[in-house]
């Protein structure tokens, strides 16, 4: 729209954007805007412009008047003269150009206004308004605290334990970083024996390293941990008649290796699965009457499926 614009005079436009009436003498103080309005819409439909323009002298400046025949719309407007302005009249045919691309962007409306010609195709290219661009997410997360629900086996003869793990990641860069966790018992394993029964609690707490195959920005992230867990283990014996029960508890450690699996639903919150496998050197022993009974921790598995969470 910007070429068909040249400053002479005040500006002429060359059909079909528009009619341009000016120099005028002073109008009318009291001129009837209908009256206005149609002669300008008569001056366009005379050279077959879209919109027509007139410039008039005021006290302040000078004074313009559109008919816009897309938009159906007359529009009045005082520019006030700029002394210092060193080329007047092309300042005021950029003012006016603009004023008149303001009116014209009705027409890229989903709705337009009802006007007495239609937009042409050129003039909603020019006047679409791009859509906002999505807003630039922030760096994703380093540091996240993931709560999950799991189950610890063991082969030896004891079942499975369950319980609640929490952890904590921190990232620093995008594929090595540290890790916390701690599984928390909610329920033992019970075995049960002619002298006896007894049921045994795990308790697990380490950190290590974090490989990320991904980066912290993907939406699957997969990681690898490595690194060593004190394992604290209690039991509590029921002795069956002409036996004495009694509670035990130990105290070890451990390696393992967690490989992780998670899925950004979104970039703060994840669904995440973990599978631990660890080994305890020589095992832990439950006896019944100086008779092993089971062993527990060569090696052992823990599972688990939860959430976490980032802070930025």
């Amino acid at each position: 729209m910007e070429d068909n614009h040249t400053a002479s005079g005040l500006s002429t436009c060359r059909p079909p954007w528009c009619a341009f009436h000016g120099p005028a003498q002073p109008r009318n103080r009291n001129p009837a805007l209908a009256r206005q309005r149609a002669s300008l819409e008569a001056s366009a439909r005379e050279v077959g412009a879209l919109a027509a323009i007139r410039a008039v002298p005021s006290e302040r400046g000078v004074e313009v008047w559109i008919a816009d025949r897309v938009t159906g719309k007359t529009v009045l407007r005082e520019m006030e003269d700029d002394g210092g302005t060193p080329d007047r009249d092309a300042a005021l045919a950029l003012r006016v150009v603009e004023l008149l691309r303001a009116s014209l962007l009705e027409a890229a409306l989903p709705t337009p206004p009802p006007g007495e010609v239609p937009a042409t195709p050129e003039i909603r290219e020019k006047m679409r308004v791009p859509a906002p661009a999505a807003p630039a997410e922030g760096p994703a997360s380093a540091l996240r605290l993931s709560l999950a629900p799991g189950v610890l086996l063991s082969p030896g003869g004891l079942g499975a334990t369950a319980s609640v793990g929490l952890g904590l990641a921190w990232m620093p860069r995008e594929h090595v970083g540290v890790v916390g966790l701690v599984a928390i018992p909610i329920l033992g394993a019970r075995i049960e024996r002619p002298e006896g029964s007894a049921d045994l609690a795990v308790l697990l707490a380490g950190g290590g390293v974090r490989f990320a195959v991904s980066t912290r920005a993907s939406r699957w992230t997969s990681s690898v941990d490595l690194g060593a867990s004190a394992v604290w283990l209690r039991s509590t014996g029921v002795a069956g008649a002409g036996y004495l029960g009694r509670a035990s508890s130990a105290v070890t450690a451990s390696p393992f290796v967690r490989l992780g699996l998670a899925d950004a639903v979104t970039p703060m919150f994840r669904v995440r699965a973990d599978v631990l496998t660890g080994m305890i050197a020589h095992g832990v022993s439950i006896r019944f009457a100086q008779r092993e009974a089971a062993t527990w921790g060569k090696p052992f598995v823990l599972s688990s499926a939860g959430v976490d969470f980032g802070w930025r």
